[in-house]
């Protein structure tokens, strides 16, 4: 239960955003716990090539914890692996594009070792000796000639109707954004039932259960922007709204979407304060969908929204300036109030 989000700006900036609920047992029990959103480029390979990445997964959270940390300590490796082989720092390193790829690599490779993984503890063979018809076993070769064994191991591991066995690894979806100084900014999306892997160019991507609240509000907003905003760009701040808008509607309508935001912005160009890469996951994250809340239930105006996410995501300002700018800027303080605590709100 999940809604992870990533949009482009423009050819050098975006943001990715996404929740932090997931439920951990039989009776799905909540907890607001989940990272699903994990830079995968060591720091010190951003500061020398201008290379960010985050990785977002939706489905099962064990799987996406080990993804997210096999691609940092794979990406990790690789680099320290080429510094070792040139004698100092490569001059070039992974592309956006390449670093995409090599994710899709690793998502197929954790496919098949947690396939086998299953098929070995269930049947004792891998999917290479099913398909072969015969294993090896302490010297002994074994054939595998039962019907009924065949057909239900292939069923679970194409995840045929009325399996379920593997959908813990089969259920999980990806997301790749960042940019890099040569390609600019790009999305990648990733399924690991279909193994397949896109290039994003329609300006956005919403993943997990939220999605279906989220894929209705950022294609509306996206429509507003018309071909030239397609073309050359959207607003950021706007864009920002739009994506935090979305995330706010699965979380009043979609069950497992909850909690603070984790709001990530790439800004190839240096336009924000805080450099190329942003991580905002405190009060400060908080702030910004109350101001969002705020605008959509007309408490506010779109100009001091504006100003609010503004201020907080891309200037720096911290949450005491956002709640004085927020709540001096309502004329129905107590209606406000009754929104942020869960109420029914109804506007004369």
């Amino acid at each position: 239960m999940t809604s992870v989000n990533a949009i482009m700006f423009d050819r050098f900036s975006g943001a990715m955003v996404c929740d932090e609920q997931r439920h951990w047992n039989d009776e799905r029990m909540k907890v607001y716990a989940a990272d699903k959103i994990r830079s995968v480029v060591p720091p010190e390979v951003s500061a020398r090539y201008g290379l960010y990445a985050c990785y977002a997964n939706t489905g099962t959270s064990a799987i996406g914890d080990e993804l997210r940390m096999t691609i940092y300590r794979e990406v990790e490796k690789t680099y320290q692996k080429q510094c070792f082989e040139c004698g100092h720092e490569p001059d070039t390193f992974m592309t956006l594009s390449e670093l995409a790829r090599f994710t899709f690599q690793i998502i197929v490779r954790m496919k098949h070792a947690h396939t086998d993984a299953h098929l070995m503890q269930k049947y004792g063979f891998t999917t290479a000796e099913l398909i072969s018809g015969r294993y090896q076993r302490n010297g002994r070769d074994y054939s595998i000639t039962q019907a009924e064994v065949i057909e239900n191991a292939l069923k679970e591991i194409a995840l045929k109707p009325n399996t379920t066995a593997m959908n813990a690894v089969f259920g999980n979806g990806g997301i790749i954004a960042g940019f890099d100084r040569q390609e600019g900014f790009g999305i990648f999306n990733y399924a690991m039932k279909e193994a397949f892997m896109e290039r994003v160019e329609c300006g956005y991507v919403a993943l997990g259960s939220g999605g279906d609240t989220t894929n209705f509000v950022l294609p509306r907003w996206f429509n507003t922007t018309g071909v030239q905003g397609r073309e050359t760009g959207v607003d950021p701040v706007d864009g920002l709204i739009a994506i935090i808008d979305a995330v706010n509607m699965a979380t009043e309508h979609n069950l497992g979407v909850d909690g603070y935001y984790n709001i990530i912005l790439f800004d190839g160009s240096l336009r924000t304060v805080n450099g190329p890469y942003i991580e905002i996951n405190d009060h400060r994250s908080r702030l910004t969908t109350e101001f969002v809340r705020a605008d959509r239930a007309g408490l506010i105006t779109r100009a001091v929204c504006r100003e609010g996410v503004d201020g907080i995501l891309r200037l720096g300002r911290d949450v005491t300036w956002g709640e004085e700018l927020l709540w001096s800027s309502t004329q129905d303080v107590h209606t406000m109030h009754r929104l942020f605590r869960g109420y029914p709100v109804t506007l004369s």
